[in-house]
């Protein structure tokens, strides 16, 4: 199989290991020592397939229905980036808090570094707040 480009990568990424729940895909696409900067990580920061997989399995067991839609992507040399809204209902334990029932859509961006056919680097940036307040974690501002 010819290597990806990092656009198409991203693509995958995004279907089998969010939407598909592959978790064996999750190695053939990450780097051993890839840094993966997520503000929702304890200390800011993902490293390796297993602390991705952890920050995952911890998403799922919240948020079991989450589907992610990838609206662009678009590439530039060896980086990629993709714009994204994410569906979900929270209906588990994974927020340490009771399931709230609340469904909530969020958005995002992942940006990714490439290399030798895997991310080694990448940032995401996702709406917390609107997640947070939609599942009781925050309560939502009052009007003034």
């Amino acid at each position: 199989m010819a290597t990806e480009t990092p656009g198409a990568l991203l693509r995958r990424w995004f279907d089998e290991v969010w939407n598909g729940r592959d978790t064996a895909i999750v190695h053939q696409c990450l780097g051993p020592d890839s840094v993966l900067r997520n503000p929702g990580a304890e200390g800011g920061a993902l490293r390796g397939p297993d602390g991705f997989l952890a920050f995952r399995d911890t998403l799922l067991r919240a948020f079991p229905d989450i589907a992610l839609t990838v609206h662009e992507v678009v590439e530039s040399g060896p980086m990629a980036a993709a714009r994204w809204s994410a569906r979900m209902t929270h209906t588990g334990p994974g927020l340490g808090i009771p399931p709230s029932g609340a469904p909530v859509t969020i958005t995002g961006m992942t940006m990714a570094r490439v290399e030798n056919g895997k991310v080694v680097e990448a940032w995401d940036e996702w709406d917390q707040l609107k997640l947070s307040t939609a599942c009781g974690l925050v309560a939502p501002a009052q009007a003034a």
